[in-house]
């Protein structure tokens, strides 16, 4: 999963913080996310294992293109599906 943020320091230009995370199946309705890496000003720094940020997200809804999801505070977050195409060969497509 990778999410973008737009970031612009002390009145300066705007620059983009790209974010890389891995979600992982936990149950049917529950998902666990853990930051993996951060791009800021086109510099990749990969998190060391010790201080990678995971929390739950519980599945709210789902369909093909579109999933919503709550944090353990109760936040709402909609995904949306980027790319319809599968990278690995996970058989038919749903």
């Amino acid at each position: 999963v990778e999410a973008t943020v737009p970031l612009k320091l002390f009145g300066g230009m705007q620059n983009n913080v790209v974010v890389k995370a891995q979600l992982d199946v936990v149950s049917g309705r529950r998902l666990q996310e853990t930051y993996e890496s951060a791009t800021v000003m086109d510099r990749t720094v990969s998190l060391p294992q010790q201080v990678r940020y995971s929390r739950d997200l519980y599945v709210t809804y789902v369909d093909n293109d579109l999933l919503i999801v709550r944090d353990g505070s109760g936040v709402p977050e909609v995904l949306v599906r980027k790319e319809k195409t599968f990278r690995a060969n996970w058989g038919n497509e749903p």
